[in-house]
């Protein structure tokens, strides 16, 4: 037989308030909330990346396919130095049989991989770095001293002794 929530009465006068309680919010709640939504999974060209390679003057005098020319070759080039590194140590060129299973790939999924790759680094590094403000955050509230909160008491003071 069901019982009503009346035959259990509530003491909340010794719990604390919501208002009362330290809150804590899930670290990634602010990414989740500052999301727009997507109007396609990926831009197609990002002005970003020209600013860094181009001075403003550049950006006004030169068109936009001049300077992706440009800035193709520029990353071309940072390729080609990183594959010189890569070889100084030792880790370049790759045996063919650990490229096998690439073997037929077309050149758009291999470019659409390595976006995807982009992508969750960029994600990765947003959560670990609001964890880190998140920890923070926890460390600061942690180190200041504290009020006691009025703890709940259960039923130890009605147990009767004979």
């Amino acid at each position: 037989m069901p019982r009503e929530e009346s035959e259990f009465p509530a003491d909340n006068s010794r719990t604390p308030k919501a208002s009362e309680r330290p809150s804590i919010v899930h670290p990634y709640a602010r990414l989740y909330a500052k999301q727009e939504p997507k109007k396609r999974p990926r831009k197609i060209w990002n002005h970003k990346l020209e600013k860094r390679v181009f001075t403003e003057h550049e950006l006004v005098t030169m068109g936009a396919p001049h300077r992706r020319t440009i800035y193709t070759a520029s990353l071309e080039a940072h390729i080609d130095r990183l594959h010189a590194q890569l070889l100084a140590i030792g880790l370049y060129p790759i045996p063919f049989s650990d490229l096998e299973p690439y073997r037929g790939l077309n050149i758009k999924t291999a470019k659409s991989m390595v976006a995807g790759l982009q992508n969750d680094s960029s994600h990765t590094k947003l959560k670990l770095l609001e964890l880190e403000r998140s920890s923070n955050a926890l460390r600061g509230v942690l180190s200041e001293p504290q009020t006691a909160f009025p703890y709940r008491r259960h039923s130890v003071d009605s147990i009767s002794y004979y």
